[in-house]
């Protein structure tokens, strides 16, 4: 099968799973008629174990995708999530409702598959082109659904109960059409092929190595029955201790890189705000709504959508000179971003909360654009899913402890206006810090007798 093919499948797939008009609205529904929690209980009780799933379900997804070769997890992601709406469906107490959570962390963990899939499919000289193709089909999923919800929900053609039946419809043709993706021969780290792995003295090839030369009565055939054995010890034993090995090389080779060390910092930071902000943000919108008020939360991520995908375009084409002004620019877009949260926390405006929100989410896509980007550059091609994975993974854990203390019941318990205070001086402290890493590595660049380039020089120049 040609890899356009692949990536169409791949595509078809990545919108389905996105087709989910009824999320815009979930904080509603979750405080409506229809199930009838508390704003307390919504975000104390239900929400936070989302997250806490999510992360503890992170690790051991992404080793089992790559160990089972990425399309059962797949599948997977399409059953975790059509259950997670049969049970949202169904569900009626606080326990239910944990339950629901629990599948969004494991559904939202396993699409670490969708995301490697096509890297282990195709050639590598097509990788650019259909991380395109994947990222579209993704965006273009979230802008259908939010305005079909929109407009369904504001023309009274369906309310927000029955805008999970839509979702639900969505994930099961994902997951039956998962089921048509060509299944895969090798993986990067527990099958990759065995001339790409850097330390060819492994005990299993040593053995396999005495076999062939071994000299004896032994037929040939029996000979290949040997190999076979040897061959299935390896997928128990050593393919296991090869994963170990590249896993633990290819973090230490990038982490060691400082330039990947802080740009990585930046984006579980970043990444741990942003999605705390965009989890609690329909609980702030709810708090600025007057009763008579059309609630708009469809279209606004529909709008957020498009520009998203515009700005991450834009940025991708500029050609600055990152490695100079990376860390001043990160630090202004951050303080930027505070000081749009603590707006938001106080106004009751809906309309301008709305547009902070747009605002906040795009300087967090402009940024996470040229931070993966940068991060990609300085990493062997096969480290990719690691590193952002790991990057992710720790991300997880600062939005798990930043939940906890936040925003769960067992410390500060905050209402939600007083959290989004809390999220503003989150990103106007990591703006303080990279501004003091902009003034160091300003220094040191002119202490060496580098030269200020705003733009990217002609020659590819090492990144500092």
């Amino acid at each position: 099968m040609t890899w356009k093919k692949i990536s169409l499948l791949l595509c078809v797939f990545g919108f389905l799973k996105e087709f989910r008009p009824s999320e815009p609205f979930v904080t509603e529904y979750l405080t409506g008629p229809w199930k009838n929690f508390t704003e307390t209980q919504v975000t104390q009780e239900i929400y936070p174990v989302g997250t806490y799933s999510y992360m503890a379900t992170l690790v051991a997804v992404f080793l089992v995708t790559d160990l089972v070769r990425y399309k059962p997890v797949i599948i997977l992601c399409g059953i975790t999530g059509s259950c997670t709406y049969i049970t949202l469906i169904l569900a009626q107490s606080i326990w239910e409702m944990e339950i629901v959570q629990f599948l969004i962390g494991l559904f939202l963990a396993s699409e670490v598959a969708y995301f490697t899939y096509i890297y282990a499919k195709v050639s590598k000289l097509h990788y650019q082109e259909v991380t395109s193709y994947t990222r579209t089909a993704i965006l273009l999923g979230r802008f259908t659904a939010s305005v079909a919800s929109q407009l369904t929900v504001s023309l009274n053609v369906l309310n927000y109960h029955q805008l999970n039946y839509l979702t639900l419809s969505a994930l099961i043709l994902a997951t039956i059409w998962a089921l048509f993706l060509p299944s895969v021969s090798q993986s990067i780290y527990f099958h990759r092929p065995m001339d790409a792995v850097s330390n060819e003295s492994s005990a299993f090839e040593n053995e396999v190595s005495r076999v062939e030369h071994a000299k004896g009565k032994r037929s040939h055939s029996q000979q290949n029955l040997q190999f076979e054995a040897l061959n299935k010890n390896s997928s128990l034993t050593t393919k296991v201790k090869n994963a170990y090995y590249l896993l633990w090389n290819d973090f230490l080779a990038a982490y060691s890189n400082f330039y990947v060390l802080k740009w990585s910092i930046w984006w579980s930071f970043a990444t741990c705000g942003y999605t705390q902000v965009i989890n609690y943000v329909q609980l702030l919108w709810q708090d600025s709504l007057e009763e008579e008020d059309i609630v708009y939360n469809a279209g606004v991520e529909a709008v957020y959508t498009i520009l998203g995908a515009l700005t991450a375009f834009g940025v991708g084409k500029l050609r600055l000179n990152w490695p100079a002004i990376g860390e001043a620019t990160l630090s202004i877009f951050a303080l930027l971003q505070g000081s749009s949260l603590i707006v938001a926390s106080q106004t009751y405006n809906i309309w301008l909360s709305y547009t902070i929100y747009v605002i906040f989410g795009l300087l967090y896509q402009a940024m996470i654009t040229i931070a993966s980007s940068e991060v990609a550059k300085n990493l062997s091609e096969d480290s990719y899913g690691l590193i952002f994975g790991v990057n992710t993974l720790i991300a997880l854990l600062l939005q798990s402890l930043l939940t906890f203390v936040v925003t769960g019941k067992n410390v500060l318990a905050l209402p939600i206006r007083a959290q989004y205070l809390v999220y503003g001086g989150f990103f106007i402290t990591l703006g303080v810090v990279f501004f003091m890493i902009a003034v160091f590595t300003t220094v040191v660049r002119c202490k060496n007798g580098q030269r200020f380039l705003l733009w990217q020089p002609s020659e590819t120049s090492d990144s500092s």
